[in-house]
């Protein structure tokens, strides 16, 4: 739950920065369990965490100009 919790947390921080886009996470958006589910199975939160890093790598290995996203990522 806690790595789900993590992933979550980024995949909202480089969308707020606009570093990646809603629409670049569509398999995690597809899964049904969020990362507060206490009570969800691990099967679920697995295959949620697994969606939502491949998204993530997908979205930040996809197109752009790596300094321009390092200099975006930086606080």
């Amino acid at each position: 739950m806690y790595l789900h919790q993590l992933l979550a947390t980024v995949k909202g921080d480089l969308e707020e920065r606009g570093v990646i886009s809603p629409s670049e996470a569509d398999a995690y958006a597809d899964v049904s369990v969020s990362p507060v589910a206490a009570y969800a199975q691990k099967g679920d939160h697995e295959a949620a965490v697994m969606a939502l890093a491949t998204d993530l790598a997908g979205a930040l290995a996809d197109g752009g100009d790596a300094d321009e996203r390092a200099r975006t990522l930086s606080p």
